[in-house]
């Protein structure tokens, strides 16, 4: 499958390395189809770039990589779109945003992906996580790319 983005050119994934969000992303519910692309940049940072529209593109990254502690609280609901089996693997995934000097995390709405089916879904996850969570600049720069990343590129 052939996709022009804006951030990336023009990519040739094939299809079954697409993530298929059913209920769509948070404001973006007609978007469906997305590919995780690593950033040329920065290791631990991952791009959601949909396929049917090349302008939209979202940074992501572990958030227990600069967040040891972090857990999400999810109900059968919120799951319940992943389908996922015992053993399957699910990843969690943050959204970023900021400048070069402040950037920051959504906690409270993750983005799930079962990488076993390649279905994803974001949540609101029930715990009082912040919305804007400023990530630890120094840590950031010395994290090693996540796994799944490696697998999927």
């Amino acid at each position: 499958m052939r996709m022009n983005t804006n951030r990336f050119g023009i990519l040739q994934i094939n299809a079954d390395e697409l993530f298929l969000f059913p209920q769509g992303l948070i404001g973006m519910e007609a978007l469906r189809q997305w590919a995780l692309l690593p950033d040329p940049q920065t290791p631990n940072v991952a791009w959601l770039q949909s396929v049917s529209r090349g302008d939209r593109a979202i940074p992501l990254i572990s958030p227990r990589a600069f967040f040891e502690d972090y857990r999400v609280h999810l109900g059968r609901r919120e799951l319940g779109s992943l389908h996922l089996r015992p053993g399957a693997e699910l990843y969690i995934m943050t959204t970023i945003s900021g400048r070069e000097d402040k950037i920051t995390t959504n906690l409270r709405a993750p983005i799930l992906l079962n990488l076993d089916r390649r279905l994803g879904c974001q949540v609101i996850a029930d715990n009082e996580m912040p919305i804007q969570q400023t990530l630890p600049l120094k840590r950031q720069l010395v994290m090693p790319a996540p796994s799944f990343l490696k697998r999927a590129a």
